[in-house]
Formats: structure tokens, sequence, C-alpha cells
């Protein structure tokens, strides 16, 4: 049961960050990298808008059981975030560069299986 429940919230989650990408491309951003990850923890979207690089993070959630998405990205999970951040522009030697950091949170009220 577990693993099926760890599936469902994988599935949910790869769900949540293409809706975020196809929502952030028609916003004029630029996937630069996806699920991008570094010994401090993964970093869901990268993307360029102009001369900025954004670090988002995406949260999916059904319902609001545990809190809207955005509330689920804490003050540790931020944490994680900027360290993944830092080392990302200093392995890929990007100084100079403005930075913003961004969360985009979705819920999915239902999700039907149409299945007999």
């Amino acid at each position: 049961m577990i693993e099926k429940r760890n599936s469902y919230k994988r599935a949910l989650g790869i769900l949540g960050e293409e809706l975020a990408a196809g929502f952030l491309d028609v916003q004029g951003y630029k996937l630069v990298e996806r699920n991008y990850r570094c010994p401090y923890g993964e970093i869901d979207l990268i993307v360029q808008k102009d001369e900025a690089l954004f670090f988002v993070e995406v949260k999916t959630r059904t319902g609001e059981k545990y809190g809207s998405p955005a509330e689920g990205v804490n003050v540790q999970k931020q944490e994680k975030i900027r360290r993944a951040a830092v080392y990302y522009l200093t392995t890929r030697k990007t100084f100079g560069k403005r930075i913003g950091f961004q969360v985009i949170g979705i819920q999915i009220q239902q999700i039907v299986n149409m299945e007999g």
C-alpha cells in the first residue's frame, strides 16, 4: 500500500510540475532545467526571463487537509532550496545574474479513475 501511495504522490508531483512549466512558458519564462539535484536537495524548475534566473518550487496537493500547497514550503524547505540555488550558481559559474525564488501552489480538486 505504501508503494502505491508513493507512486501516486510522485505522479501528482509530476503533473503539478508539468502544469507549472506550461504556465511559466505562457508567461514568457524559458525552462533552463527541471528537477535539478545536488548534495543540498532538489529544485523543481529553474527558469529564465529576461536576464533573471528563477528557482521555482512546485507544490501540488489534492486538498487542504495539510494546509494550502504554498504552506507546504516551510522554512526548512526554503533553506534547502536556497542552498541548492547557491550550489547551482557556484558550479555553473553564473555570477552577476539577478535571481529570484518562486513558489507555485497547485491544488487539484479531484482525480477520477475512469477504469472499470
